[in-house]
């Protein structure tokens, strides 16, 4: 199996990319693995690099997204559209958010063990196809696109929620409800909602865990609807919405289990929209459950 490397060197507080080069050589060395290194230039140049490759290249490959969840989205994005999910694809997670890894034993701190990892074998899981893009682990509408949007103007703050909750509360400040038509596996959801979330994995947002009984193998996402609530209500309802409390905000939300669905802003101007923290603008989002069309490597053991 030949191992690629691409590095994402604007993930992360400051640019790791000599210090993950020296890692990744001292490992495919020791192990005489094939190996090659790629660092990108620009956005999408992750999801570039993967379908040339994985077009061109005969036996096996693996690709190693090194950065964040945005990094690892485009590495998705270039193996659905390449190979349609021949080659392997995993996460070397030295971006500030790194969330899908967390749906493994171990978490971040397995998978930043670069010698289990290249050693490690792959499983399929779904991800989320939609006419807008791929995403892995979620995709929403609304307050919580605007907050992964403006996240990053919060970056000196450091890694983890806090950067998300500052950006929360400059969203809430500006508006947290639309008119949405909304169709899910074909029914009718119309309405006014804050957020609309479909979660393949369970966490996102630097520490938010609304489905904690999300899979990613088992061909449905977890959808939330979660209607227009006041200013004064906001805090009270995120927070539990953040921790998964959805038993307690039945008034709020709805919660479904599905396979696909439309989105439409009612207005016909463009939405706020999150594929694992890659923020997109349209008026119109179709999207379904690819099942089990991805092979994900995770560390050994």
């Amino acid at each position: 199996m030949r191992h690629i490397f691409i590095i994402n060197p604007a993930a992360g507080r400051h640019d790791k990319t000599g210090e993950i080069v020296a890692a990744i050589e001292k490992v495919c060395k020791s192990l005489l693995l094939e190996y090659d290194i790629y660092i990108t230039s620009h956005a999408g140049h992750a999801s570039e690099i993967v379908r040339k490759m994985a077009e061109n290249l005969s036996g096996g490959v693996r690709f190693y997204a090194c950065g964040g969840d945005g990094t690892l989205n485009e590495v998705v994005c270039g193996a659905a559209a390449g190979s349609g999910g021949i080659c392997e694809i995993t996460s070397y997670p030295v971006g500030t958010g790194n969330d899908y890894v967390k749906m493994f034993p171990g978490g971040k701190q397995a998978f930043l063990d670069l010698e289990s990892l290249v050693m490690g074998k792959a499983v399929p899981v779904d991800y989320i196809h939609s006419d807008c893009g791929c995403a892995l682990n979620v995709l929403s509408v609304g307050l919580d696109a605007q907050v992964a949007m403006r996240k990053d103007k919060y970056r000196f703050l450091g890694t983890g929620i806090l950067p998300y909750a500052m950006a929360a509360a400059e969203s809430v400040i500006k508006g947290i409800g639309r008119e949405y038509y909304v169709s899910i596996d074909g029914k009718c959801y119309d309405g006014s909602y804050s957020m609309i979330f479909a979660g393949n994995g369970k966490y996102y947002g630097g520490g938010f865990c609304p489905v904690p009984y999300a899979e990613i193998d088992d061909g449905l996402l977890n959808v939330l609807l979660v209607k227009t609530i006041s200013r004064a209500k906001a805090a009270a309802v995120v927070n539990k919405y953040k921790q998964g409390k959805i038993d307690e905000l039945r008034d709020y939300i709805i919660e479904l289990k599905a396979k696909s669905g439309v989105i439409f802003s009612r207005d016909g101007k463009d939405m706020c929209i999150n594929l694992d923290g890659e923020i997109i603008s349209s008026a119109r989002i179709a999207f379904k459950v690819m099942e089990k069309k991805i092979l994900f490597a995770r560390p050994r053991a």
